[in-house]
């Protein structure tokens, strides 16, 4: 998520620096007997333009940010064109990274992100809260690397050095998650386990 919201950011960024290129250019046209009056127009037009898009509604900001991850401008993003979008943006997800993404952001789980489901992802009001049986196989299949139908704690350490969020969830955080979890104690984490610690 932490690399999802830089690429959100990247495409915010590049949008302000075009509409900020744009404002000065048109400045740079102001005749010059009008000179010391046209710069102190010039200067709040510019701050009027800087604080009204500082301004602007979310839902205006999220769908320039869709529209970037949209590159087909279907109104659908695929896990293709997210993956393509971040690498614009400077980021490297792994495939488990952008499945996770993909996870919690197609609330609907039918293979793409709308632009509903986009803001409410980036609103950070996407239903991950309570997950629908396939939802929860899913992920716990995804986590069950080696498909035996547990997880073990280092297919859980394992996959959070995938994610690269050692910073976030340092191994003793792991362990007591994973001991939490662990409800019978048995070092392993059953899928039934599983549903609880979740929902």
């Amino acid at each position: 998520m932490d690399s999802l919201k830089a690429a959100v950011d990247y495409s915010k960024n590049l949008d302000m620096s075009h509409s900020t290129y744009s404002s000065r250019a048109s400045s740079k046209q102001s005749s010059s007997s009008k000179n010391s009056h046209a710069r102190n127009n010039n200067k709040e037009k510019e701050t009027t333009q800087i604080t009204a898009s500082n301004c602007k509604n979310k839902i205006e900001e999220y769908k320039r940010a869709f529209n970037f991850f949209d590159a087909n401008n279907d109104g659908r993003i695929t896990i293709d064109e997210l993956e393509k979008a971040m690498q614009k943006c400077g980021q490297r997800p792994t495939k488990l990274e952008l499945r996770l993404i993909m996870y919690h952001g197609d609330n609907d789980q039918n293979g793409v992100i709308t632009f509903d489901e986009f803001a409410h992802l980036m609103n950070g009001t996407a239903s991950m809260n309570q997950y629908t049986y396939d939802q929860l196989r899913e992920q716990f299949d995804m986590f069950d690397k080696d498909k035996d139908g547990f997880i073990e704690k280092m297919e859980m350490l394992s996959i959070v050095r995938e994610l690269s969020l050692q910073a976030s969830f340092p191994r003793q955080v792991v362990e007591q998650l994973f001991n939490e979890a662990d409800i019978d104690g048995d070092g392993k984490i059953s899928f039934e386990e599983f549903v609880l610690a979740v929902n």
